[in-house]
């Protein structure tokens, strides 16, 4: 994962909402859109959880969805370290 940020892991995230960053761009390293429906079929817990997982990244700024639904992660200068 050539373009990961290891600061996710000083985040404080939940495991899930780590493992779907991780998910997220091992899949764009690869050349996939982002989507629910991209993700879903890689993601090894309940829809449930993916769509908490995306939420609280989404809640610290750590992704993003574009005008055509596409999720995109964000650079860590953007991201919201505390709360949440």
């Amino acid at each position: 994962m050539p373009d990961m940020d290891r600061r996710i892991f000083e985040m404080g995230l939940s495991v899930e909402a780590t493992s779907l960053y991780l998910l997220m761009e091992s899949l764009s390293d690869s050349g996939v859109s982002l989507n629910r429906a991209s993700v879903l079929p890689y993601w090894n817990a309940t829809e449930q959880e993916l769509d908490e997982a995306f939420d609280e990244l989404l809640r610290r700024n750590v992704v993003s969805v574009g005008v055509n639904g596409t999720w995109m992660t964000r650079p860590s200068s953007e991201w919201h370290w505390e709360g949440g």
